[in-house]
């Protein structure tokens, strides 16, 4: 075939020349992409909020028609044992608006102690399981456990295995009966305490911490400047293990009908087989859940298995009960009062004090897991319930280990106010009252202690940690320009001077003596006196009550029972209980969140879950970063 002579030549016409068409400046590209940009997000947002109704209308509906679900004539309350209890409601996150938790040792207890009197229910199953568990809030779970039980009604407790500690047994001791399963140990190892110490780590690296304390037994940033746990706070932290070892111990010997000595040589053993544990008298019954389940049916129905028992769970109770409390508490706060019973206002200080609950602080308790009691939202609530005159006493629940002391002694100040205006403030001491804690629980009129909370920690400490070597190894070098003799003081780029460090003392001296005069005014004692069983040391409520800086033992409700007395009832059910600041509703916490006011610290659960371990060192970073002073006594017990 013959080649196209064409093929590989030019075309016969003339090359098109292409148009030049002139491309918009730089300037002029930019607006679309930017309204293209703002468009995207505002869609963005507008579903993100239609999506967040949406949800919200869905589970405000499923609550309701979950809560108008009418409780049984006939019913066994099961309940889950998980540690999962505090004094304030566990924060849900970005999905708190749409929680339906509100338990917490108040209306956990008060729970417990509605069935009591609750002819519908026949009795409490629960299921011990893996958790945390505070020893002080252990005490009053029990104490509400044999309240109940003292109205003929019963009370069973079951685990696959007990390996929750000598807390988690203590809390069964409780209890009608414990059973167990046969492949089940029963793990009581004792009490211990562990902290701890990065001396050594520190210098290999080049940090240098630098802290002063008052006075020796002031060792909650001991594990920065020391190698080993020094005499002092060896001395006190072993008086304070005995001490709550001995309470547990006597009080378990009790349940059981054994001699504590017999009970704590069952502890030295550490690990209890299911077979001796049952041989020697702690538990009731090696068996299997369905069998436990078996002798509840025999004992309500008279049938091994019946259809006519109906098990509710014991959160869905709770959860109605407080339901019906808070439209009583709702209607009390939106009126002025009606009734001629006295009214009891109730605070919670929990957490690390800090002035306010600001999105930094709030970081911080999510990493040092206690939450935040901000200064300026109790100090509110306290001058609200002194300047109501329907207001007839206070009782303010303590469970802290300190924090700031201007933002203690402005809890103080506003508790004092209170009883300035005639009203009686009674402290309710939870797990932890220490140093901060106990700061703004000195003037109270009476001061309600469990026999293992933790108080005391009268003293404080200061300081910073130096990275000026670290940076020289690191070839890092930091420029400087001041105005002012001592403008670096607080830089983490340098050590102290000597006439900053004398400064540091000088503020600390002043702190610590504030403190003893607060203590002596509010205790009725000598300065002298009060520094004898100071000096930072941390003592059980056995030895508080013992040493003056508590009255009385007793839990939360016998707080409210006393205050109910001074308010001119006769106890806690003779008065109006409100809670102040009268907690956020689901569509206010909602508003929140769209508001863009929801705190940081929010989104800290799964960072804290894992670094969790290791909140005896960050606890101090946290607080020392907040306050080059504080009267804090961070303490972990096990």
């Amino acid at each position: 075939m013959r080649k196209d002579p064409w093929s590989k030549r030019k075309n016969l016409y003339s090359s098109p020349v292409p148009k030049v068409v002139k491309k918009p400046k730089v300037k002029w590209r930019i607006w679309p992409i930017l309204w293209m940009a703002l468009k995207k997000t505002c869609m963005l947002i507008g579903a993100s909020v239609l999506f967040l109704v949406v949800l919200s209308i869905w589970t405000f509906s499923s609550v309701v028609d979950e809560m108008n679900v009418a409780l049984p004539e006939k019913m066994v309350l099961y309940m889950e044992l998980d540690g999962a209890i505090g004094d304030l409601p566990a924060d849900a996150g970005f999905a708190d608006p749409f929680s339906n938790n509100i338990k917490t040792m108040k209306t956990f207890t008060d729970a417990i102690e509605s069935a009591k009197t609750d002819p519908r229910v026949e009795g409490i199953y629960a299921h011990l399981k893996q958790g945390r568990y505070s020893v002080a809030h252990i005490e009053e779970i029990r104490a509400a456990i044999k309240s109940f039980r003292q109205s003929g009604k019963f009370a069973y407790i079951y685990a696959p295995s007990y390996s929750n500690g000598l807390g988690g047994y203590y809390l069964a001791a409780s209890f009608d009966e414990i059973w167990m399963q046969p492949m089940g140990n029963l793990m009581i190892t004792g009490l211990s305490a562990e902290m701890p110490f990065l001396r050594d780590v520190l210098d290999k690296i080049g940090i240098e911490p630098q802290f002063f304390q008052r006075k020796e037994y002031k060792s909650a940033y001991e594990s920065l400047t020391n190698s080993e746990m020094s005499e002092a706070n060896r001395r006190s932290m072993t008086v304070l293990i005995a001490d709550i070892y001995d309470v547990l111990s006597k009080d378990i010997a009790k349940d059981r009908d054994i001699t504590v000595a017999a009970f704590k040589s069952f502890v030295d053993r550490g690990v209890l087989l299911a077979d001796e544990a049952l041989d020697v008298g702690l538990v009731d019954k090696v068996d299997y859940a369905d069998k436990l389940i078996e002798k509840i049916s025999m004992r309500v129905t008279g049938e091994p298995k019946s259809e006519a028992l109906t098990y509710i769970n014991f959160d869905k109770y709770m959860n109605d009960i407080t339901k019906q409390d808070n439209i009583i508490a709702e209607a009390l706060l939106s009126k002025e009062k009606a009734s001629d019973d006295p009214r009891v206002a109730l605070i919670y200080a929990v957490g690390a004090i800090m002035d306010t609950d600001g999105n930094n602080a709030s970081v911080r308790a999510g990493v040092m897991g206690g939450g935040v009691a901000a200064a300026d939202e109790i100090s509110g609530a306290l001058l609200h319930a002194a300047y109501d005159d329907d207001i007839d006493a206070v009782v303010l629940r303590v469970d802290s280990p300190g924090g700031s002391p201007v933002a203690s002694e402005t809890i103080l100040r506003a508790v004092q106010i209170v009883q300035k205006e005639g009203k009686t403030v009674t402290v309710s001491m939870g797990a932890t009252a220490a140093s901060g804690g106990y700061w703004i629980s000195a003037s109270a009129d009476k001061i309600f202690v469990l026999p293992t909370t933790i108080t005391g920690s009268i003293g404080v400490l200061g300081g910073k940690v130096s990275a000026k070597k670290l940076w020289k190894n690191l070839g890092v070098n930091w420029a400087r320009i001041n105005e002012g003799q001592n403008a670096a003081m607080f830089s983490m780029n340098t050590p102290f001077s000597k006439s900053e460090a004398a400064r540091m003392n000088l503020m600390l001296d002043n702190i610590y003596d504030a403190f003893l005069e607060r203590v002596a005014e509010g205790r009725n004692m000598s300065i002298e006196d009060v520094d004898k069983i100071a000096r930072g040391r941390v003592w059980v409520g056995t030895s508080a009550v013992k040493i003056g800086i508590a009255d009385q033992f007793g839990g939360l409700n016998e707080a409210l029972d006393h205050a109910a007395v001074q308010a001119g009832g006769v106890d806690r059910h003779d008065v109006d209980v409100v809670i102040l600041p009268k907690p956020l509703t689901s569509m206010e916490k909602l508003v929140q969140l769209l508001e863009g006011q929801v705190t940081a610290g929010k989104t800290m659960g799964i960072q804290a879950a894992i670094l969790r371990e290791f909140q005896p060192v960050l606890s101090e970073f946290m607080m020392m970063q907040d306050s080059q002073n504080s009267v804090y006594a961070p303490i972990k017990i096990h």
